[in-house]
């Protein structure tokens, strides 16, 4: 198959499927991975899709103000969703109660915490409840509230005073983006609340962010960096911007 043939065909599955991964399309396509990446990037620049870790999403994504659907997050850099589950869950020998956020990366932590952690989780998420359901020896609390589409997330002020009244040893929050001077920030604001009021309630509150959010910023302010203990990231994190968050005084953590 022609470059050019190949590279049509992924705009044609990529504008189908919305988000799809590197290896699905090495498959589709009958290449190596390295080739399709090659192609991506090719895309990339004539802005015919836009090139995300583990894969691609549509075009259109690039020039939103909004964040990506929950579909196009679910392929969008799914290996470090999984490292960070796999180091959140280094965190929480001694904890009983955790705060388990919204997100492709909470349910990727809350995967990891199966049969690893005992105890209670409180979460807006249903998707995270429903993963967490399946452990007979963690119990599952959620916030009344209004129920957000595609992240199955539950916010507005029921849950928030629900969570005023929660006190968790251990948070993790989900990210929209991070930067040095704005912080943590976020695209829902009612979901900007409820991170609020579990970041004041908690011990330890750390915010789970793939390398691809750092230096991002979304249109909500969730809090300071100084107001968390530490930042959940994967190793892809490069060592420049690894080492000018350090220097800012938080600790980032992308390694078990």
């Amino acid at each position: 198959m022609l470059a050019a043939t190949r590279r049509e065909k992924i705009v044609e599955l990529v504008s189908a499927r919305r988000s799809i991964s590197s290896d699905e399309l090495a498959e589709a396509l009958g290449v190596s991975v390295e080739t399709v990446r090659r192609d991506l990037k090719t895309l990339d620049e004539t802005r015919q899709l836009q090139r995300v870790r583990g894969g691609a999403i549509h075009a259109e994504v690039r020039t939103s103000n909004k964040e990506p659907s929950f579909t196009d997050r679910t392929v969008l850099a799914a290996d470090e969703k999984n490292s960070i589950g796999q180091l959140a869950t280094q965190l929480l020998p001694g904890a009983n109660t955790v705060f388990v956020d919204i997100g492709t990366t909470a349910i990727a932590v809350a995967r990891a915490m199966l049969g690893s952690f005992a105890g209670t989780v409180i979460t807006p998420s249903m998707w995270v409840a429903e993963v967490l359901s399946a452990a007979s020896d963690i119990d599952v609390f959620m916030p009344g509230g209004k129920v957000r589409a595609g992240d199955m997330s539950i916010s507005g002020s029921t849950a928030r005073d629900f969570l005023r009244d929660v006190n968790p040893d251990v948070a993790f929050l989900g990210t929209g983006g991070i930067e040095i001077a704005a912080g943590l920030t976020d695209f829902e604001l009612q979901e900007v609340d409820i991170k609020r009021t579990v970041l004041q309630n908690s011990r330890r509150s750390y915010a789970l962010a793939d390398s691809s959010k750092f230096m991002t910023r979304a249109p909500f302010k969730v809090c300071d960096l100084s107001e968390l203990s530490g930042i959940i990231t994967d190793p892809a994190l490069p060592a420049d911007t690894l080492d000018a968050f350090t220097a800012s005084g938080v600790e980032v953590l992308t390694r078990l």
